[in-house]
């Protein structure tokens, strides 16, 4: 090799170190300022203006009921059982809806009541659910029992419980799904966010409009809100409560375990 085809290496090698070192400190930077925001979070709980200018996404009062708090209590309980833990969820359920329609766009129009004319109302698109199985489908018959002509997406993504890292495995795509419907993700739990952004990203795939994107979840973690934040800025979330963090396995904490196992009476 001479000498000139030396220092071309030698170059090439300071360059790739160069760039390695600030994807480096890229990287550092970006989990730095990712730790930041969780602070941010956690010491401005009860702070509304500040959450909602850190977490966009969320459509609904940070803030749950004196009634969400009460069926949390049961679900959080490691001794309740099944079938009270698959009554509290309808419970939950019910009052998701509530929020999901509040951030939904809706309609007017003149309708006749048996005395006058008022105002009517209606959503100004047709709804269709995307169940994230199997623990999206626990509190999707409640919301199809709201809205009993919408269609039903089912996506299997499994966690790694080592990794905590989502593995795509089915998907039955609605026909009647299209740019224009307003799709509503049924997922309980939203922990680090990567099976939901695997979903986000299937949907997109088909055409759906990320801003046509709400995700109702029963418990969520900040940790999860930020990740969707960052990739989706567009889509709405709703949920009955948001915990306090995630720990080393990815759980939330103080959580309620797994809500797939407990809803199913499949926990050990």
């Amino acid at each position: 090799m001479d000498i000139l085809s030396i220092r071309n290496l030698k170059n090439s090698l300071q360059i790739i170190l160069a760039g390695t070192l600030f994807l480096g400190s890229v990287i550092q930077a970006t989990e730095s300022t990712k730790e930041i925001m969780l602070e941010n979070i956690k010491s401005n709980r009860n702070d509304r203006e500040i959450l909602a200018r850190l977490l966009p996404i969320v459509k609904c009062s940070f803030a749950p009921t004196q009634y969400e708090q009460i069926l949390m209590t049961g679900l959080r309980d490691k001794e309740t059982q099944t079938k009270q833990f698959r009554e509290l969820t309808n419970k939950l359920a019910g009052l998701l809806i509530s929020k999901v329609v509040e951030a939904l766009s809706i309609e007017t129009f003149e309708i006749d009541t048996p005395l006058t004319k008022c105002k009517g109302y209606a959503l100004d698109a047709p709804i269709e659910f995307v169940s994230v199985m199997r623990a999206g489908d626990s509190i999707l018959e409640t919301f199809m029992e709201h809205f009993p002509e919408a269609s039903v997406t089912k996506i299997l993504v499994q966690r790694d419980e080592e990794t905590a890292e989502p593995h795509f495995k089915y998907m039955k795509f609605s026909p009647a799904i299209t740019e224009k419907s307003r799709v509503i993700i049924t997922e309980p739990m939203i922990a680090t966010g990567g099976t939901l952004c695997m979903v986000i990203d299937l949907l997109k795939q088909k055409g759906v409009k990320e801003e046509n994107i709400t995700i109702a979840s029963v418990c969520t973690a900040p940790e999860g809100l930020l990740v969707l934040c960052k990739k989706f800025p567009k889509i709405s979330v709703v949920m009955n409560m948001m915990d306090d963090y995630l720990n080393e396995q990815k759980y939330i904490v103080p959580g309620l375990g797994d809500f797939g196992d407990r809803y199913y009476g499949t926990n050990q």
